[in-house]
């Protein structure tokens, strides 16, 4: 590989870790903004940590929903 396409590389790779900590802020500016209007915020310790791992558990299953459909759309192109 030559040192033109190394310092290619490293500039997008320098983008993109700009563009993940500009996402990661908005996300963690959404995720207060979420909670403060949140019913968690009226809820103890103890009920919190009851419903999270429900909610984690959906959350996840959504998630493999969408993304597994869109990588068997990959591997099948």
């Amino acid at each position: 590989m030559s040192t033109q396409n190394k310092t290619s590389i490293e500039l997008e790779l320098k983008k993109l870790n700009s563009n993940f900590n500009t996402f990661n802020k908005i996300m963690s500016s959404f995720l207060v903004i979420a909670t403060s209007e949140s019913t968690f915020k009226n809820k103890t310790n103890k009920e919190i940590k009851t419903i999270v791992p429900v909610v984690s558990s959906t959350l996840k299953a959504i998630n493999e929903s969408i993304y597994d459909d869109e990588l068997d759309f990959e591997y099948d192109s």
